[in-house]
């Protein structure tokens, strides 16, 4: 009796402690992503004395689309929003396309255990590879193909960087289908593709989203290759915000309308597609 009623007052004291620790944690996580955000949207629409001031200035005493302005009609950023969005959406489908089929192949073939776990580490093995080190041959190449500002440059660079990261992702979630829906397929005389497209992707949904959606991110924050490569004709959102980092200082106004740009798309695909995108991170999570 007397141990029941200590580890009621224990857990009485645990939840106690524990629930105002918990909020701390909660409310410094969220300071701590939301204090940024503010400082760069309203430091978009600030005027000039005011992102300069010192001290800093908390609320816009005047807001201006100045800045969003200039990005547009002088800076380029429209250009650049085209292209990062052309480049960013065909890799993405390139990458998770193809590599969602090369992953079931060698997760459902008839590789042994062993050798498929041998393909897995090789392809994480790829995508852990400084892509620093490649820079010089990559630019060679390119060169040598004529492919120097273009968007097919970027486009098969980001594909074939994100490829690996999606064949090694989506096998983990093709380990995790039943073999019972496998065997059932094949009883009632489905091919291999046929049982990929109509039985296994619907339950790898989520998973695939999720590959996507990293896909997404990676190639539309992508900046040394299309630093390197890119001119004038095939320059992207982070190369052209980069560009306001001159000699006679930061441009924080042009710089910070320009980050509103870069984040909005990806903000609006994140939040459209969550519920798959968390289903599939937890899927991973679960698995591993």
């Amino acid at each position: 009796m007397r141990r029941k009623e200590n580890d009621r007052i224990s857990s009485t004291i645990t939840d106690f402690l524990g629930k105002p620790t918990k909020w701390i944690f909660i409310t410094l996580f969220a300071v701590s992503v939301i204090l940024p955000l503010y400082w760069l949207a309203t430091n978009a629409i600030k005027v000039e004395a005011d992102y300069l001031a010192s001290p800093p200035v908390i609320v816009p005493t005047r807001i201006t689309t100045e800045n969003f302005i200039k990005i547009f009609v002088n800076d380029g950023v429209g250009k650049g929003l085209y292209n990062s969005a052309v480049i960013t959406a065909v890799s993405t489908f390139l990458a998770a396309s193809f590599g969602s089929l090369a992953a079931y192949a060698l997760t459902k073939g008839k590789l042994g255990k062993r050798t498929r776990s041998i393909f897995a580490g090789w392809f994480l093995l790829q995508k852990m590879y400084p892509a620093v080190a490649t820079a010089i041959p990559i630019y060679l190449v390119m060169r040598s193909l004529h492919l120097i500002d273009t968007k097919t440059a970027m486009i098969i660079l980001n594909t074939s960087f994100n490829f690996p990261m999606v064949i090694w992702l989506m096998m983990g979630f093709f380990q995790e289908v039943p073999e019972s829906i496998e065997e059932s397929g094949k009883i009632d005389g489905c091919s291999m593709a046929q049982r990929f497209f109509y039985l296994v992707l619907p339950i790898v949904k989520p998973g695939l989203v999720a590959s996507a959606i990293l896909t997404f991110v990676s190639t539309w924050n992508e900046f040394l290759f299309a630093v390197i490569l890119s001119v004038r004709n095939a320059k992207t959102l982070p190369v052209i915000i980069s560009g306001f980092i001159t000699d006679r200082g930061l441009e924080w106004g042009p710089m910070a309308a320009t980050g509103v740009v870069i984040i909005i798309p990806v903000f609006a695909i994140v939040w459209l597609l969550q519920k798959d995108f968390v289903q599939g991170m937890t899927m991973g999570a679960v698995k591993g």
